[in-house]
This record gives C-alpha cells, sequence and structure tokens, in this order.
C-alpha cells in the first residue's frame, strides 16, 4: 500500500489530489506505527537514548496535521526548561501518538490541543524529571468510563475503537518507570480532558 500511494502521488496532477494522497499516506504511517508496536508488544526495548520532546510534539502534530485541520484543532505547544529526556524514543513516540490520536477524536466540532512539557519532580519519593501534559477541549468523560479508560478492549468509539490504545499507553509509561494521572470533565461550559505524564531522569 506504501508502495502504490508513492506511485500514485507521482500520477495525480491536481492539488486537491495530491493532498488526498498526502493524507491517506499520514493515515497509513500512523496505522504502521499502531500495528508495529502491538505485534511487537513483549519484546524487549531498544537501548535508551536522548529524545528532544519538543521536537517529537513536532512530529506528531505534523503526522496529524490533516486530520487536525479537518476537525478544526488548533494544537498549541509550549516548553519550560525541560527538552530532553533519556528514554526509548519509539515508545515514547507511540505514548505521544495515542494520546494525540484519542484527544483529536474527542473533538470532532474543533478545539484546542496543548503539548507542553517541563522540567519537574515527583513529590512523593523527590525523584527529578520531565513532566509531560497532553490535554484537549473536548467532550470529556464521566467517573464510570474514567474508571474503564485503561481496562483491554474497553472503547467509547463503537465499531471504530479497538480498545487498545490506553492500555497499550500505560504499559509503555510503567515500562519507562513513568506515572500517568488523567483528569477529565464533561461539563458542557468547560469539558476537556487532561494526561499528566512524569518520566524520571535515570539515575
Amino acid at each position: 500500500m506504501i508502495n502504490l500511494l508513492y506511485i500514485l502521488d507521482f500520477k495525480v496532477s491536481t492539488p486537491e489530489l495530491k493532498a488526498l494522497v498526502n493524507t491517506a499516506q499520514e493515515e497509513l504511517a500512523r496505522v504502521s506505527q499502531i500495528t508495529t508496536h502491538t505485534l511487537q508488544f513483549h519484546r524487549q526495548s531498544s537501548n535508551r537514548t536522548d529524545l528532544n520532546v519538543t521536537a517529537l510534539f513536532e512530529s506528531v502534530i505534523a503526522l496529524y496535521r490533516a486530520r487536525l485541520r479537518n476537525s478544526n484543532i488548533e494544537p498549541r505547544m509550549g516548553h519550560r526548561t525541560a527538552e530532553t529526556l533519556h528514554c526509548h524514543e519509539g515508545e515514547l513516540r507511540q505514548i505521544v501518538l495515542n494520546l494525540v490520536g484519542n484527544a483529536a477524536d474527542a473533538m470532532k466540532n474543533g478545539g484546542v490541543l496543548h503539548l507542553r512539557c517541563r522540567d519537574s519532580r515527583n513529590w512523593r519519593n523527590g525523584e527529578y524529571g520531565v513532566r509531560i501534559l497532553i490535554a484537549d477541549t473536548g467532550t470529556g468523560m464521566d467517573k464510570a468510563t474514567l474508571s474503564k479508560i485503561f481496562e483491554p478492549f474497553f472503547s467509547t468509539k463503537g465499531i471504530g475503537g479497538t480498545g487498545l490504545g490506553l492500555w497499550i499507553t500505560h504499559d509503555l509509561v510503567e515500562k519507562n518507570k513513568g506515572l500517568m494521572t488523567v483528569r477529565s470533565s464533561h461539563h458542557p461550559n468547560h469539558s476537556g480532558t487532561v494526561f499528566n505524564l512524569f518520566f524520571p531522569h535515570p539515575r
């Protein structure tokens, strides 16, 4: 499919068709990443490397660009000091991809997507590290839904959802010694969801 779309990109002649081909290529790349991770779910991770978190945000936004634009979603990125995290790059990328994808699904009528990183501390044990926040102004979740979101195969997306995204995300956060909390509101005047992730600096 990737090869066919690559060839098709050279054959189409109008900007509208090229935009459709580019969107298909972006979506196929996203599906490929999810599929690859699912098939290799329990395999040993590669070595840790220094990852620029802002660059990661930018690449994920670029991958979702067409989807965000079509849904009138405005991405906003920010950081305070923290830009580098020593981690398993592929796994952190999958975490951010899953959370951004869910945020986009929650904002079908438009909204704002916030991605932020900063130096922080886990006040439970005093560890220093990097905190990543991914927030949306979408429909939000009630308490019953919130209590089940990390269960495998639980989905609110009907036939279009697998119920594996947040289950995988939670597992990857734990594998990287991280912590993840989530707050959500479905009140009509201030709805939305915030995922708060903390990853300690390696000792």
